[in-house]
């Protein structure tokens, strides 16, 4: 999960570089579609698969929500906030994903949980204090629907784990994502201008397709077998620090004193969480 939270940290990176050339939508659905196309030849290298009907809906309607819709909020946050905002936005997923699994009764009310997660999310405010540059309420809110989506999509993730295995289950969701996304990627590439995209920017759409989609999203149903929803979240808290840093030498944006002490405090949050 530290891995899986140090490339989805740079995502964030990536996200805005994209966003320079990208349409937010039209990215969402081609990024999606590349991620089906990259699950398609692992899929069937590992048949045969056993699934049924119903298995079959709940795992596209999962991936309609969890992979289109989370990242197409993602997308279009990112480009109206900093990366500072968003990552405190994305830092706040363990606390709605705790709240979520204790409402359906897959995990008990520890009072002392709520300890580390408090002082985590001091750290994310210490953090943002002072490196929030460019943010909007708009592209705050975009990225807050996007963590809603993920923390529905984990919880209820959580109870099909072991249904089917991990390339089975991430290649499902991206089939609904594409579905889902068809009509509106369609329709934005008759008219943009593929042409004029930079190199980097196809890079970028390449990477988000590969590291933060397939190969992350394989290793975060790994260890949904064996980890609590919220438990599994924690991890986001790291998100603010790792994006902030990186976004210092790629994105211009400056190391202070908030950024060193909001750190230490999400990483003590972090230690606490998993102690309780």
């Amino acid at each position: 999960m530290f891995l899986v939270t140090l490339l989805w940290s740079f995502n964030f990176v990536t996200s805005k570089v994209a966003m320079r050339q990208w349409q937010p939508v039209l990215l969402t659905g081609c990024r999606t579609t590349l991620a089906l196309l990259l699950c398609l030849p692992l899929y069937w290298r590992e048949r045969p698969h056993q699934w049924t009907w119903p298995v079959f809906w709940r795992f596209v309607g999962l991936g309609t929500l969890g992979m289109a819709a989370n990242q197409l909020f993602f997308a279009m946050g990112v480009k109206r906030t900093s990366v500072a905002h968003g990552a405190l936005i994305v830092g706040m997923t363990p606390l709605f994903t705790y709240f979520l699994s204790c409402a359906v009764g897959q995990e008990h009310f520890r009072p002392k949980k709520l300890i580390g997660m408090a002082v985590a999310l001091a750290g994310i405010a210490v953090l943002q204090s002072k490196t929030a540059g460019g943010a909007s309420l708009i592209g705050d809110a975009l990225v807050m629907l996007g963590c809603l989506t993920f923390t529905v999509f984990t919880v209820f993730s959580k109870p099909l784990s072991g249904t089917l295995s991990p390339v089975a289950t991430v290649t499902l969701n991206f089939l609904g994502a594409v579905v889902f996304l068809a009509p509106a990627t369609i329709t934005l590439s008759l008219d943009f201008p593929f042409r004029q995209l930079l190199p980097i920017s196809w890079l970028c759409l390449l990477f988000m397709a590969a590291i933060p989609s397939v190969f992350c999203f394989l290793l975060y149903y790994r260890v949904l077998k064996h980890l609590p929803a919220s438990k599994l979240t924690t991890f986001t808290y790291l998100q603010p620090v790792m994006a902030s840093a990186m976004a210092i030498p790629m994105l211009g944006e400056s190391m202070n004193v908030s950024l060193l002490a909001g750190g230490l405090l999400i990483l003590l949050g972090v230690f606490l969480t998993e102690r309780f």
